[in-house]
């Protein structure tokens, strides 16, 4: 169900609000001001600005990790295929996809990362490389299991490279970088990342 005229003047107000001066400084009072409407209003609608916020960015901000996940399992399914070398490859694939998922939803995710402070988004990055590097090590195990794996990682040199990988992939939003730049700039990134995990974890 879309929003209603209302919800849309409101929503596209807190967005305005929310870029402009981060979630914890922004006015409640001034986004229902610009959008035309009593406060009263606005609590017809959402119970506070923290649910303004959630309902302007959680459609992006969870769409991206229901599909983190799935991709994640579909890394699993290359082991009894034998093509767990593949997954490189994969992975870069999928990375292109997303980034193209959040420049479709650039506002959103420029309000996460950015904006979200005292919100329940201001971890975002930070679970997204937990979860990244949780499903990961579940990975090497089953593939180290199946013999399929050379080479070791500690737990802490694993978090610290993901989360500068992830880091510079979300710096493109950060700096607003456009579309096709990015692109460019996160596949020459994934080229380097994915040449350093090879000399240190070699998969079969």
């Amino acid at each position: 169900m879309g929003l209603s005229e209302t919800q849309q003047k409101i929503v596209e107000a807190g967005k305005r609000e929310f870029l402009a001066k981060g979630f914890k400084s922004a006015s409640l009072r001034a986004i229902v001001r610009e959008a035309g409407f009593t406060q009263g209003a606005f609590y017809g609608y959402y119970q506070s600005k923290a649910d303004l916020f959630d309902a302007i960015v959680s459609p992006a901000a969870d769409g991206l990790l229901d599909q983190f996940r799935k991709a994640q399992e579909a890394h699993f399914d290359l082991i009894p295929e034998g093509r767990a070398a593949f997954s490189r490859r994969l992975s870069t694939e999928y990375l292109d996809a997303f980034l193209d998922f959040v420049y479709d939803n650039f506002d959103a995710f420029k309000l996460v990362l950015c904006c979200s402070e005292g919100t329940r988004y201001e971890t975002y990055v930070h679970d997204l490389v937990e979860l990244d590097v949780e499903r990961t090590q579940r990975f090497y195990e089953e593939l180290r299991q199946a013999g399929r794996l050379e080479g070791e990682v500690s737990i802490e040199l694993h978090h610290m490279i993901t989360s500068a990988y992830f880091t510079a992939v979300f710096e493109t939003v950060v700096h607003d970088m456009e579309r096709d730049k990015a692109k460019r700039y996160v596949a020459e990134l994934a080229q380097f990342f994915n040449s350093g995990w090879e000399g240190l974890l070699r998969f079969s």
